[in-house]
């Protein structure tokens, strides 16, 4: 019995979809809408998911050289155009590498990562001490000392 009644919606929603399918208009390349409530918002956040991608590229490269400014420096700029939740992404992939040690200078990054526990930023399911404190087993004592000043 419920399976003929799932027969006859299936039915009904062929029938409709071949009615009407013909009257639907073919898109366009333009067919984006903006959602936000005006253009310079929509072009605000076109940018910043512009400048995600760029550091996500950027990631990509930066993994292969061992030096991730360009990547961070593109998190920052998200972070000052407002866009948090882009930034931080970027931010806690690029602390991931750092904690593995893929981050060539390990007093720069121990810089980075202080800044961020005295800032108190957080990233969730990565706390920046247990990264802080995995960069510490890398450095020598110099180098500790270098980033502590």
């Amino acid at each position: 019995m419920m399976y003929l009644n799932l027969k006859r919606v299936a039915v009904a929603l062929l029938a409709t979809t071949c009615a009407f399918g013909s009257a639907r208009a073919a898109p366009t390349e333009d067919a984006f809408v903006c959602m936000e409530d005006t253009q310079a918002q929509c072009d605000h956040k076109n940018k910043n998911l512009e400048l995600y991608i760029k550091g996500h590229d950027a990631f990509d490269r930066n993994r292969e050289t061992g030096d991730f400014n360009e990547a961070r420096n593109i998190a920052l700029e998200l972070l000052a155009r407002g866009d948090t939740r882009h930034a931080k992404t970027l931010l806690k992939h690029i602390y991931m590498q750092v904690m593995q040690g893929a981050h060539k200078n390990y007093v720069e990054a121990y810089r980075w990562v202080a800044a961020d526990i005295a800032a108190g930023v957080t990233y969730s399911r990565l706390p920046l001490e247990r990264v802080r404190a995995s960069l510490a087993e890398k450095m020598s004592a110099e180098q500790l000392a270098e980033a502590m000043k």
